[in-house]
């Protein structure tokens, strides 16, 4: 609860002080680094899943440009360790998906074709996923 009330914390932040405050305050960069890079802690995974999740919900179609610099990370979460980190990356993946539109798909698609390839299942199994939510 506090990850998540956390994310829509962050994901209201941007929205009051409007979208170019994710590049001014490096906001997915220190998500990426912070949380999704941090192998030592399943929360701080779990809490950028979250926080990418309430930022795709918030803002709405005006992240997508966002989507593709997070892509790689969000797939590589589907293959977690962690039970808690997946199941937050499938809610980000469809929050995320839900508001792509047709030029989106089309700079998506290259790495979700690509993470067929990756060796881990729950990788591929998760950009078939998110292929097929396309």
């Amino acid at each position: 609860g506090v990850r998540k009330g956390g994310a829509y914390g962050i994901a209201g932040l941007v929205k009051g002080l409007g979208v170019q405050a994710i590049k001014k305050y490096a906001v997915t960069d220190n998500l990426l680094q912070n949380g999704v890079e941090n192998k030592k802690s399943h929360a701080a995974r779990q809490g950028a899943m979250f926080a990418f999740e309430a930022l795709s919900r918030i803002l709405g179609r005006v992240f997508e440009p966002y989507v593709i610099h997070i892509l790689p990370s969000l797939l590589s979460c589907f293959g977690d360790s962690s039970g808690e980190v997946r199941d937050a990356t499938k809610g980000a993946a469809k929050a995320i998906m839900s508001q792509l539109r047709a030029h989106g798909v089309k700079l998506v698609l290259p790495a979700l074709t690509k993470a067929l390839e990756d060796k881990t299942w729950r990788t591929k199994q998760g950009a078939i996923d998110l292929l097929g939510s396309m």
